[in-house]
């Protein structure tokens, strides 16, 4: 039985978790496509045709279809196999396709794994099932969307290391765009950004208000601990402002109830 094709023209890009490709590898798989042609056949799916006249969409081998675009043009024909799918399932076999052929980046598993969540109506424990991860392995990925859209970005191209994402995924968005460019320019190592967080973290057990929220707070290190493989030390706050704003809270408190009893309060 003679495999299908359809030429790359009619097919578009998929829903790719994976949105780093190395230059160097992509280049050697254009050459060998350009001498070999496809060897392996693409996943694809049906969809609405667009006004390019694409027909389908890649589920599985987005690099595959890649290389023979730019080796051979839209007038190319792919080996492939034809697949309907919904989006859920297209999102999922995707992501469990590229976790099968490893490389790809934990930012990349993260917010591919929060859509498949997303679409099961936030069931941690089915998600887990359908990608062949433990349920730790969930969380902790899940975790890193903590992470600011430019530190993704960084993790996705290797720019950072897994370490420095989980450092500053315990950190504000904005406190880690901040961060982030010195990190890079500094060639900063992963102990070095640890050393850096403790230094400017604040001490849960000398916090004089009330600590209820604290103990399910991103920020809350003795979490991070639980979640990731990179943490500061337990029982500290990386969120400054916050605990600065609690603290001059509470006083505030304790100066009105002195108020009647004592004229000036310091």
């Amino acid at each position: 039985m003679q495999t299908p094709t359809v030429v790359v023209g009619k097919i578009r890009p998929g829903r790719n978790p994976r949105k780093y490709f190395d230059p160097a590898e992509m280049a050697e798989l254009t050459e060998s496509v350009r001498v070999n042609g496809v060897l392996q056949s693409l996943l694809i799916r049906p969809v609405e045709e667009d006004e390019s006249g694409r027909e389908y969409e890649v589920v599985a081998g987005e690099r595959r279809y890649r290389a023979a675009l730019s080796a051979h043009g839209e007038d190319y024909p792919v080996p492939v196999i034809i697949k309907a799918m919904t989006d859920a399932e297209a999102d999922s076999f995707a992501l469990i396709e590229n976790i099968q052929r490893a490389d790809m980046a934990p930012s990349e598993e993260a917010v591919q794994a929060a859509k498949i969540v997303g679409w099961l109506q936030g069931d941690r424990d089915e998600a887990a099932r359908q990608l062949g991860w433990s349920r730790s392995t969930l969380d902790k990925r899940l975790a890193l969307m903590n992470c600011s859209e430019s530190v993704l970005e960084a993790l996705n191209t290797r720019t950072i290391q897994l370490g420095h994402a989980e450092l500053l995924a315990t950190l504000e968005k904005g406190t880690q765009d901040k961060l982030l460019p010195v990190i890079v320019s500094e060639k900063k190592a992963v102990a070095e950004l640890k050393k850096t967080i403790e230094a400017a973290a604040c001490s849960l057990e000398k916090a004089i208000f009330e600590k209820t929220q604290c103990t399910t707070c991103q920020h809350n290190s003795s979490l991070q601990t639980e979640m990731f493989g990179e943490a500061i030390a337990t029982g500290n706050c990386t969120n400054r402002a916050c605990y600065t704003e609690k603290t001059n809270r509470k006083l505030e408190g304790i100066a009105y109830g002195l108020k009647d009893e004592y004229q000036v309060i310091r």
